[in-house]
């Protein structure tokens, strides 16, 4: 028995690209999904004729802003390249194609695609193309605190289900769980004076989800060790201690 060369799971039978049926398919509805509605979203946020999040008038800065989102623009390009880098593994003609035809192409030839020698590498390089789009189009107040770049110390931001994070500074790229047990160790570090609410806010941005009655709980039975401070129901909080005592306490 042979395993996938993307997911490593035992495969049977073989398939000539070594993809198993699970992944064949999850391959496929990424294709699907960049053209469908990651190009046309990232289109328009490029073209600043839609908005990720809340909208608001941002204070002059005294220049002209960009006519185009270039973070946007650069995903875009990043996206057509692969996708005419596939379409041309068709027929060379292909591969001029603009986006939309070359993906029309490569809807038009399912088996061909998916039975490439390369799908496995392809599939692995339209997976990080993929997830860097749909952080693009996530809206801000979605993202969570994942954790810090160890290559630049920027701070890193995603999905709370994210398996991979790129840095939108150096470009690295690591695993969202080792990233996000590293952070979970520097939380150690870090303190918030407020209110129960206020640390129950402050956990949020890193993906942790407390309520302040629970909190508070801990507080009035002794398992939090707080610090008061002098004004009325304010604490000086451990963002570690509260998230071991949340992950105690699922």
């Amino acid at each position: 028995m042979t395993n996938c060369q993307h997911c490593q799971k035992p495969m049977k039978p073989i398939a000539a690209n070594l993809l198993c049926a699970s992944c064949r398919e999850n391959y496929w509805a990424l294709i699907r999904q960049l053209g469908h509605v990651q190009l046309p979203a990232l289109s328009s946020i490029m073209l600043k004729q839609a908005h990720i999040g809340a909208t608001g008038h941002a204070p002059s800065r005294g220049s002209a802003p960009m006519p185009i989102d270039t973070h946007a623009q650069a995903l875009i390009t990043d996206s057509e390249a692969w996708l005419a880098e596939q379409a041309g593994k068709i027929r060379s003609a292909y591969a001029g194609y603009g986006w939309r035809k070359a993906w029309l192409a490569i809807l038009s030839n399912r088996h061909t695609i998916l039975d490439m020698p390369t799908a496995a590498d392809d599939y692995a390089a339209l997976e990080h193309i993929s997830r860097r789009n749909e952080a693009a189009l996530t809206p801000e107040d979605e993202l969570i605190i994942l954790g810090t770049c160890p290559t630049c110390r920027h701070q890193l931001t995603g999905t709370p289900d994210a398996e991979s994070v790129t840095c939108q500074h150096c470009r690295s790229e690591w695993a969202a769980p080792a990233i996000k047990a590293a952070r979970d160790q520097r939380l150690w570090q870090v303190q918030i004076t407020g209110t129960p609410s206020d640390a129950a806010k402050e956990l949020k941005r890193y993906g942790l989800t407390i309520s302040r009655n629970l909190i508070s709980q801990w507080l009035r039975r002794g398992k939090l060790h707080a610090t008061p401070t002098k004004h009325k129901r304010q604490y000086t909080f451990n963002l570690g201690e509260l998230a071991a005592l949340l992950d105690c306490h699922r």
